[in-house]
């Protein structure tokens, strides 16, 4: 199906209501206010949500608001759309530990030597927390690394909530290119287990280098920092190459270009990634080398599947451009 098919079968869910009621919008924004109050409570009382599976559920629960009085094919949709997703970053969760009973080495060296060959002998991790974190004190600079870390697990779906609920196949197509980063993560993950920065300063193999990412909550006081650190826990250690923060960030500032309209303002969303880049290293997450992997990933995935589409639009552009056979005369 095309995107102009699906954009026309979306316009007709929109015109065929399951019961003939002209109030459906306020029904739906009633529904959807009530959604963001229940979220409120939710994350007052358990912190705010950082597992992706459970950003998914509030992300999808939000769109079913939205689909409260259209054509029972929407919800359809929503379930369609959205579960190679939810399985492909369940693989993903699960791949700890996978390199371990392949019996693949964990790589401690080669992303500090790439690091230190760069940034004339130094890991920029080192060089950050020593200029900017203080072990005795908290600081804005622990609140924005937080959030920012953090952002990673919402931004992306929260992303692709907005581009279901206003262009389907946008978000077919951006959900094609998550699924793609991840998969890509995953087998990179089991092929070539990582070391983090921290871990390798547990390892005596960088000096002074400390864990913070979650350090910015103490300030904050939401007790997201319980969810935080037990996501934190439950994931693979050693998955840091590439980083799949940087990877997502970068794809989510490479598909808000074209929708942006003003040209000018367009670069500025590559503030994100930079922002990101800066987090991962200062927090001792990811080394520079995971991250330009995870630019380099995402980049590839946006142009592999952007010349796959252009391929396939060119084949249907022929075939339609193709005269019928004219039926061949009786005599």
């Amino acid at each position: 199906m095309s995107s102009a098919d699906l954009a026309r079968s979306r316009a007709g869910s929109e015109a065929e209501p399951v019961l003939h009621f002209g109030h459906w919008p306020a029904v739906r924004r009633c529904a959807l206010a009530l959604y963001l109050v229940g979220f409120v409570v939710w994350s007052y009382n358990y912190g705010i949500p950082v597992q992706r599976e459970l950003v998914i559920a509030w992300v999808c629960g939000a769109l079913a608001c939205a689909c409260i009085g259209r054509h029972p094919r929407e919800m359809l949709w929503l379930v369609i759309d959205w579960l190679p997703m939810v399985i492909v970053l369940g693989a993903y969760d699960v791949t700890r530990g996978a390199a371990d009973r392949l019996g693949i080495g964990v790589h401690f060296h080669p992303m500090i030597d790439f690091d230190k060959a760069v940034f004339f002998g130094q890991t920029p991790t080192e060089w950050l927390q020593n200029h900017l974190y203080d072990p005795t004190r908290l600081t804005a600079w622990n609140v924005f690394f937080t959030l920012v870390y953090t952002s990673y697990f919402i931004t992306p779906f929260a992303l692709a909530g907005w581009l279901w609920a206003r262009d389907r196949p946008a978000y077919l197509r951006f959900a094609k290119r998550i699924v793609t980063l991840a998969i890509a993560g995953v087998i990179t993950y089991v092929l070539f287990p990582a070391a983090p920065p921290w871990l390798a300063g547990q390892e005596g193999l960088l000096q002074d280098v400390h864990r913070t990412t979650s350090e910015g909550w103490k300030i904050i006081g939401v007790g997201t920092s319980i969810l935080f650190s037990e996501g934190q826990a439950s994931v693979n250690l050693v998955a840091a190459v590439p980083s799949l923060h940087a990877a997502f960030t970068m794809l989510v500032a490479l598909n808000l270009w074209r929708p942006i309209p003003w040209r000018r303002v367009r670069p500025l969303v590559f503030l994100y990634p930079a922002a990101m880049a800066l987090t991962l290293m200062a927090t001792a997450e990811h080394y520079f080398f995971d991250i330009l992997l995870g630019w380099l990933y995402a980049g590839a995935v946006m142009v592999a599947w952007a010349a796959w589409e252009r391929r396939r639009a060119g084949l249907a552009e022929r075939r339609g451009a193709e005269p019928e056979p004219e039926p061949a005369s009786a005599g």
